[in-house]
């Protein structure tokens, strides 16, 4: 595992590598103060994708919004037209879906919201299958989804997806599908759906055979692996075996969300004399059964870098 650790570069560590020369004559000083810029054309973003079967359009790229609180970032990625943004509970203690509803209020028809709920196993008890467990999950679900709702300033989400979710039971788990589903009837939410930082392959294998999500999110780039930015774990997955799944989800028309996209280092396709994070997002966009990126996105830098992936 550590040999693995030497080999993988953050993109925050790329950045700071290759702009080393800048940083000594401070051309970046005061980036901080300067997000009221705009950051790219809104005519350089190309056509929405459907995001699966929810009939939902996004763009390629999305704004991965768990990175920073700065709404001016937000601003200038939705001015160069990104419509997708990832946020989630759970992100700095929930500020992170209040700036985000900060950010949309007035125009909150003209994006797309994806927020997610975490629930800890701890708490609620080892007997899934008991009415108690049941009840505790249903009353969570709803209290945590009215909590992002308020956050957001919204009526509805998007997208709301079970935030990092590791077992098949719990995807599978009654009160979670029952939650799902009468968050759609009420319209509190469009679609719903799961992200997961592991046991990817057979969390989706187990969504493609119940059908009952409508978007999965999984980590997918062209290492097959990542480290994560602030904790350093490190996690790689079956490339394969999961993008046969991958493969099956766009056949049973699930929408795809990719994360980690710019943990796996840069990328050079044949012919490029330098790897860049520009085509390690064009590499996963190049595969017909991703939808959408959540990308990570700290400054102007990195927001300008992620967008000529669709230039």
């Amino acid at each position: 595992m550590d040999e693995h650790k030497d080999k993988q570069i953050s993109r925050r560590g790329f950045l700071s590598k290759a702009s080393a020369g800048l940083l000594t004559f401070g051309l970046f000083r005061g980036e901080r103060f300067r997000l009221s810029e705009p950051a790219q054309d809104k005519q350089a973003v190309p056509e929405y994708r459907q995001l699966g079967r929810t009939g939902i359009r996004v763009t390629p790229v999305g704004f991965g919004a768990s990175r920073t609180m700065e709404p001016m970032l937000l601003r200038n990625a939705l001015k160069a037209g990104i419509n997708f943004i990832d946020t989630g509970r759970s992100y700095f203690n929930g500020q992170n879906e209040v700036m985000v509803g900060k950010v949309i209020k007035g125009i909150r028809e003209e994006v797309i919201v994806q927020s997610k709920i975490k629930i800890k196993l701890q708490g609620i008890g080892k007997n899934l299958d008991s009415t108690e467990v049941y009840d505790r999950i249903t009353n969570l679900t709803q209290s945590l989804l009215a909590e992002s709702l308020k956050a957001l300033q919204t009526d509805y989400i998007d997208v709301l997806l079970f935030h990092e979710a590791d077992s098949v039971d719990m995807i599978n788990h009654d009160a979670v599908v029952d939650f799902f589903r009468d968050a759609k009837e009420k319209g509190q939410i469009r679609a719903c759906g799961f992200s997961t930082h592991s046991n990817q392959v057979e969390l989706l294998k187990a969504a493609n055979k119940s059908k009952s999500y409508d978007v999965v999110m999984v980590p997918y780039n062209h290492k097959g692996s990542y480290m994560h930015m602030l904790s350093d774990n490190y996690r790689e997955w079956d490339q394969p075996a999961l993008e046969k799944e991958l493969e099956k989800a766009e056949q049973n028309n699930i929408g795809i969300v990719a994360m980690k996209t710019c943990s796996g280092g840069p990328y050079a396709f044949k012919g490029e004399d330098q790897p860049s994070y520009r085509s390690a997002l064009k590499w996963i966009l190049n595969h017909s059964y991703i939808n959408t990126m959540a990308v990570a996105m700290g400054n102007l830098s990195e927001l300008s870098e992620d967008l000529q992936a669709i230039s």
